[in-house]
């Protein structure tokens, strides 16, 4: 019974059996895409061909619909039910549709859902671009974090479309830029994030590049609740507005490739006070004696 019981876990036969968490093989240059528009996307599909045709090791993994703002997200999982999950074809290249974000396929891929786990996951090719500090609610910049959080690296590319038809615009721009900084970022450290954003130009029309801050929010810049009507209204910034000229806004709407490097979460520094001291109230922090009432009241 043992021996049965050792060939049964025993999966790829070398003769070592992993104990507790399963071990994930991650296989240099292999390439993993997502994005947050869904499986049927343009810029997905364009995307993936070019990257298979340029390294081989090519698996695509995305959202069976469109599931945009959804950020790092994983969504709703029941362990009893499981997400749903179809193959599908993109052009001859391995690919998946799941019933969830980004976030998720990213996660599953690097815990080996769809074989070896990736070394860069290329998120994208978003339809608009995505700038500012608001790009933490983006799904397509959430897949390249989630990536980083897996220790493989992620890079999230977005094409401005905003007043562009749907015939005019620069798939091929995008996707021939994501495929050059894939390129490059397979020759660095792993764990590195890029958000870049295109101009939906000729990619002979285009500026060049440049390293870009974030701009202050991005997309959004206005909330009001309609009660009454049941609604909640979020108004879309006004472009022709004054965004700082070295942020990614401005840089990709003046005809630059932006790049900007992110971060996933990470610990900051405490503050110099013990923790015990922030659980003690007001007292330990020389409060009014009214604020001391109210805090005991």
């Amino acid at each position: 019974m043992t021996d049965e019981i050792t060939r049964r876990l025993d999966l790829d036969a070398d003769g070592t059996i992993a104990v507790g968490q399963p071990t994930i093989v991650r296989r240099p240059g292999r390439i993993l895409v997502t994005n947050d528009d869904g499986i049927a996307s343009p810029g997905l599909r364009l995307l993936a061909v070019a990257l298979a045709e340029r390294f081989g090791d090519v698996v695509v993994a995305a959202p069976s619909t469109d599931l945009s703002g959804t950020g790092t997200g994983i969504g709703r999982y029941d362990p009893e039910v499981g997400v749903g999950l179809q193959r599908v074809d993109v052009e001859g290249v391995e690919a998946y549709a799941l019933d969830g974000p980004p976030g998720l396929a990213v996660m599953a891929g690097a815990m080996g859902a769809f074989g070896a786990a990736p070394q860069l996951v290329v998120s994208g090719v978003n339809a608009g671009i995505n700038t500012g500090h608001s790009v933490l609610h983006s799904g397509t910049v959430g897949g390249a974090l989630t990536a980083a959080t897996f220790g493989a690296s992620g890079l999230a590319v977005s094409l401005d479309v905003d007043g562009i038809a749907v015939a005019d615009r620069r798939w091929d721009t995008a996707v021939g830029v994501a495929v050059d900084v894939a390129g490059w970022m397979l020759e660095q450290q792993t764990g590195t994030v890029l958000n870049v954003n295109v101009p939906s130009y000729a990619r002979d029309d285009l500026r060049g590049a440049r390293w870009a801050g974030l701009d202050r929010f991005g997309y959004f810049h206005l909330a009001s609740a309609d009660v009454a009507g049941e609604a909640l209204t979020l108004t879309v910034a006004d472009r022709g507005g004054d965004p700082d000229s070295g942020c990614d806004t401005a840089l990709c709407m003046a005809g630059w490739v932006t790049l900007t490097r992110l971060t996933t979460v990470e610990p900051g520094e405490p503050p110099d006070i013990d923790a015990d001291d922030v659980l003690a109230g007001p007292v330990a922090h020389g409060a009014s004696a009214a604020a001391r009432e109210a805090y005991h009241r």
